[in-house]
């Protein structure tokens, strides 16, 4: 099966890459010195040294290599005067600006609290993206440590999040101890870890999939060769015959599972290294209307947060719906996006459409996307989250609301699983049944607008998902208790 390069990796490698061209002087003031921008925040007139040639940089220094690496491939400045600064320190704030800056400053749907980051800097919305994405955290005392310098252990950090393979060894005076990292040790490593992404990898998608009668193994087949991703097939220790997946037999193993709650079906080995996967996608047949619950014993074996989780399923007439809920409840830290049902014997063609709408070389991995019918933004608590619109004629209608200016809407709980208010219009119905899941946007009965923060079933309208949140951070955002609401487009 082909290697592949996932676009997450390689635009971690060009933002750590960049954020090292910061200077060692910003830690004692230059951080303050902003240059004005029309669309991003303010951030330090040294970080865009104009590169040139380093007259502090021997040619046959060690690090004279990887100097020339980072600034021919544009990754590295100096920090002015012809100077690279080789002993020069980087902060933790003008770190997380470039890495945010690099990936064109997203949204970001995380309540961050940190003592040492106040709201409307520079540095802000950076530092809540890259909390959010856990490529950097706090020290867990209330701070970011905003304009403290990384670490040789906390750069090391950052790279395992993005390879399990080393990048650091073999660099003079690099020990992963607390002292701060050199610029020219940074540069070494940012070489070091270009070379090792240079060679194709297939270590970020993972197909797991539980098949008993090879239908959904045919699927899960196509994805992983579509996709160049490892494949993992979810063995049971005890192998179901066909007497115990004889549904019409009430006593048979697989109906006494599924009725229940506390089977978990004991699995036959296991993934190697979850770890260094950022998508997995999951395939099950649908038992009575639900997963085998051997994919509860898989979700619940696994630290799958902040991970991508793309269910598939494969019927002869169930849909998908009504197992998500009951799922994503069981990694709620994952980010969950909305899945596919298959029918027996799906080609190849039909799988690769699928995945192609999934936009994962775009998106790389994260955001459900439910149409091309656009996206909306809800702000809330000073968080901005965006949200993917379904296509149906009751989101086109919402979109056409909202064309006409924002609506702010007093939304309460009901539940314990929703937020709901009224939306001061009737939309058209186009009501289903659906499991919700953390991130739905539904409309009930034609005029009362519900944001779910849990599951919860019935016969709905969907409007659309909230993209990249998970369970815990949407209620965080929200709150407790009644809040108010704006719903946009740009």
């Amino acid at each position: 099966m082909k290697k592949l390069t996932r676009p997450t990796a390689v635009l971690l490698t060009l933002m750590i890459g960049l954020a090292l061209s910061l200077p060692a002087c910003a830690a004692q003031g230059s951080a303050e010195s902003p240059v004005g921008s029309a669309s991003l925040p303010q951030t330090p007139v040294s970080l865009w040294a104009p590169a040139g040639g380093f007259t502090d940089v021997d040619a046959k220094a060690w690090y004279a290599e990887a100097v020339d690496y980072v600034r021919s491939h544009e990754l590295m400045n100096g920090v002015g005067e012809g100077r690279f600064e080789p002993e020069g320190t980087l902060t933790r704030a003008m770190l997380v600006t470039i890495l945010w800056r690099q990936v064109g400053g997203p949204v970001v749907n995380y309540l961050m609290q940190f003592a040492d980051v106040p709201e409307g800097q520079w540095y802000t919305e950076a530092i809540r993206w890259a909390a959010g994405d856990k490529l950097v955290g706090g020290y867990g005392d209330g701070r970011f440590g905003t304009h403290d310098p990384i670490t040789q252990e906390q750069l090391d950090l950052i790279f395992q999040r993005c390879t399990n393979q080393p990048v650091t060894g073999g660099i003079p005076g690099y020990e992963g101890s607390s002292v701060p990292v050199t610029r020219a040790q940074a540069a070494a490593a940012v070489m070091n870890y270009g070379a090792l992404m240079a060679s194709p990898r297939m270590d970020r998608l993972l197909v797991a999939y539980f098949s008993a009668t090879h239908n959904t193994q045919g699927v899960a087949e196509h994805i992983a060769d579509i996709l160049g991703a490892d494949l993992f097939e979810i063995v049971s220790e005890q192998p179901y015959t066909a007497a115990d997946l004889n549904y019409r037999d009430d006593t048979s193993r697989a109906n006494r599972e599924q009725n229940d709650p506390t089977a978990r079906p004991a699995i036959d080995g296991g993934v190697e290294d979850m770890a260094r996967y950022d998508v997995v996608f999951l395939g099950y047949p649908i038992w009575h209307g639900q997963a085998p619950k051997i994919i509860s014993t898989f979700l619940e074996r696994y630290d799958l947060s902040g991970k991508t989780v793309i269910p598939f399923c494969t019927s002869g007439g169930s849909g998908i719906d009504g197992s998500e809920g009951a799922l994503n409840a069981l990694a709620p830290q994952a980010r969950w996006r909305s899945g596919r049902r298959f029918g027996e014997g799906a080609s190849r063609e039909a799988v690769k459409d699928w995945v192609d709408s999934l936009d994962l070389l775009e998106s790389g991995g994260t955001g459900p996307q439910e149409g091309e019918s656009g996206m909306a933004k809800i702000t809330v608590n000073g968080a901005v989250l965006t949200a993917a619109l379904a296509d149906n004629p009751s989101a086109q209608a919402l979109r056409e609301l909202l064309a006409e200016g924002p609506v702010t809407i007093q939304m309460h709980d009901y539940g314990n699983f929703e937020k709901v208010g009224p939306l001061g219009r009737s939309l058209p119905t186009n009501n289903e049944q659906i499991t919700t899941q953390a991130g739905d946007l539904i409309l009930y009965q034609g005029n009362q607008f519900v944001i779910y923060y849990d599951t919860n079933s019935w016969n709905f309208t969907r409007l659309g998902k909230i993209n990249d949140v998970t369970a815990q951070e949407l209620r965080d955002i929200l709150g407790g208790g009644s809040v108010s609401v704006t719903l946009s487009i740009d």
